[in-house]
């Protein structure tokens, strides 16, 4: 997407109005949209536009195809250039578990969206079975046309709640990724600390959780942080409120040189290596923290998030 094309999709974003309303705004008649959107600079709908409120639906803008419940936000986005392009960077953070385990046998998901990270968990990582958990049956209805791979030995949809699914669903996954949303945000039985302990009960030793979060995203991460024993951290995305909440089950989030190097291979197009940074980052700063929160406690208040358990 080019800056131009860029910066109209974060005015319809800001705009928190319909395409219609806001061409009457800017004073455009129809000639004039059907122009803009063959140069690439209006959204246009790829599939019919929404009967009831909430209803998914898909534009495009440029190369771009998008995913939205409103005009309010952008739900996913997908480069036709580049189908397995990671266009925001909440979900290059959320492949950060690659540095702890770069061939996972069993990655869970829930929420498909536009299926940014299932179908680049596909492609790029062939030891993974992958299993996805999505609600909403119409959000399943639109994979195709953002080339999400069909259901097959390695990789699944279900239509069923991320929180049943948590619950009810046999095995012990390697990796959980957790990024459920609906048009009000993150529904309360995906963010509760009853899903996040399911969560941890299910997984494999030295599993890795990564949530993305949004709103009362410290409410949240508190509740992770009590259920994985304080092992987990949070780390603010780029270009936007989401934070990426990175959890692991009986093990450390520390990361040496050796570690970072043997998880980055070439094929993950170098991102790897910049979300290693960030994480290592993050370890550092709150393990300072929880230093001087020990240095200096405060009555009544818990003295440090973060537990090492090397």
């Amino acid at each position: 997407m080019t800056e131009p094309q860029r910066a109209m999709m974060d005015e319809l974003v800001w705009a928190h109005r319909d395409a219609e309303a806001l061409a009457g705004d800017f004073g455009l008649d129809p000639d004039s949209i059907s122009m803009l959107q063959r140069l690439g600079f209006w959204p246009r709908p790829v599939t019919s536009l929404p009967t009831r409120p909430g209803s998914p639906y898909v534009c495009q803008t440029g190369d771009v195809r998008s995913l939205h419940f409103d005009w309010s936000s952008i739900q996913s986005g997908m480069s036709l250039n580049d189908p397995l392009e990671l266009q925001f960077d909440y979900t290059r953070m959320m492949m950060g578990f690659l540095i702890f385990n770069p061939a996972p046998r069993s990655i869970e998901m829930i929420g498909l969206g536009g299926g940014s990270l299932a179908k680049y968990c596909y492609h790029k990582i062939p030891s993974a079975h992958i299993a996805v958990a999505e609600i909403d049956a119409d959000v399943i209805a639109l994979r195709d046309a953002f080339l999400i791979p069909p259901d097959g030995p390695r990789f699944r949809v279900d239509c069923a709640d991320g929180a049943d699914f948590v619950a009810r669903a046999a095995g012990s996954p390697e990796v959980i990724l957790i990024d459920g949303f609906d048009r009000d945000g993150q529904p309360p039985q995906l963010c509760s600390q009853d899903f996040y302990r399911a969560c941890y009960d299910r997984m494999a030793p030295a599993g890795i959780l990564i949530a993305n979060l949004w709103g009362d995203h410290e409410v949240y991460s508190d509740r992770i942080r009590r259920v994985f024993f304080g092992n987990a951290i949070v780390v603010e995305t780029e270009g936007g409120g989401n934070r990426a909440a990175i959890a692991r089950k009986d093990g450390s989030l520390d990361l040496s040189p050796k570690t970072a190097l043997a998880a980055l291979a070439p094929h993950h197009d170098g991102f790897l290596s910049a979300v290693g940074r960030r994480i290592a980052t993050q370890v550092d700063l709150d393990r300072q923290a929880c230093r001087k929160a020990r240095a200096r406690p405060l009555p009544g208040v818990s003295s440090c998030h973060y537990v090492s358990r090397r």
